[in-house]
């Protein structure tokens, strides 16, 4: 004859059980039900969010201490909370780029975790400031082409400013818009203010952009057989890949338009990778593989989440 200790034990067993099960049923209707839900969770003490179809495994904890926001938790620890759908399913996002984002890796891996409608405007090999007045594929150039119903814009560009020997002079913060100024802080400052004027009060994100290894004209770093490393420089500007990231931070605060510092924080730097046959985010060292669109597309879903509550809420 069983105790009613042993009694109690084996009862709370089985209702243990059956909570987990009807948790893992209403968590599989759900994910059904909501296309591109998400588990948040936290990976070191960088904030991620990825799509449960994405999951290959679903660990559940109490959820009635579970709120529906970020909070601190072991590395790779899931936390299911009721499930959380993007504030941009269904939003027109424009993303304004050069060949990363025309190559789509990270666009695409935002609007398969979010659900939004992502437009590219990505175009290879393009600056963000002109180089003369012939420059029509600039970024500062192609404003205008971009389609007026945008929800948010995403402008995502410096690489090749620095990384080209054939760029616009560096210029100064004072360039301002003034016509007939070829220069990065110009082209800057002409870009912002196009697209604060064709987007009034809609979110222009800027993000500033990502460390690039040798597969371009200008390194931003060297290594050297010492080990030591030398910080690289555009041969015709004199300026360290980090002095145009600083520009870009400046005129974008001028504008007070919201920032995402991928350059410092997105964990994406493809020198780390330099010699490893088994590369992780890049095909080479300048272009995301897919792991590294969706690796920077689930770095910026937290930000851009509460962008939306800032502009929309």
């Amino acid at each position: 004859m069983r105790s009613k200790d042993e009694t109690k034990d084996t009862k709370d067993m089985k209702t243990s059980s059956i909570i987990l099960s009807a948790s893992l049923a209403i968590l599989s209707s759900t994910a059904k039900a909501q296309a591109y839900s998400t588990v948040l969770y936290r990976s070191g003490s960088t904030p991620m969010a990825v799509p449960v179809n994405q999951m290959d495994s679903i660990t559940l904890q109490e959820t009635s201490t579970v709120k529906e926001e970020y909070f601190a938790a072991q590395k790779d620890t899931v936390y299911v909370a009721p499930l959380v759908q993007s504030h941009w399913k269904g939003k027109r996002i424009g993303f304004l780029g050069d060949s990363i984002t025309q190559n789509g890796e990270y666009v695409t891996a935002y609007a398969d975790l979010t659900g939004c409608t992502a437009m590219n405007y990505g175009i290879s090999a393009t600056h963000i400031a002109k180089l003369n007045s012939s420059s029509t594929n600039a970024f500062e150039a192609r404003v205008n082409k971009m389609s007026k119903i945008l929800d948010m814009v995403v402008v995502f560009g410096g690489t090749n400013d620095f990384g080209h020997k054939a760029t616009a002079p560096f210029g100064e913060f004072s360039d301002g818009t003034r016509a007939g100024r070829y220069s990065f802080y110009a082209g800057l400052h002409r870009l912002f203010s196009a697209l604060v004027e064709r987007f009034p009060g809609k979110p222009i994100v800027v993000m500033t952009p990502i460390h690039h290894g040798v597969e371009i004209d200008e390194p931003e770093y060297i290594l050297n057989s010492d080990g030591s490393i030398t910080e690289g420089t555009n041969s015709t500007t004199g300026k360290t890949f980090k002095e145009y990231v600083n520009a870009i931070k400046e005129v974008a605060a001028y504008y007070s338009l919201p920032v995402l510092d991928a350059y410092s924080y997105s964990g994406l730097s493809p020198m780390l990778e330099v010699g490893n046959a088994n590369r992780v985010y890049f095909k080479d060292g300048l272009h995301l593989n897919q792991d590294g669109g969706k690796r920077l597309a689930r770095w910026m879903y937290p930000q851009l989440e509460q962008i939306y509550e800032e502009y929309y809420k």
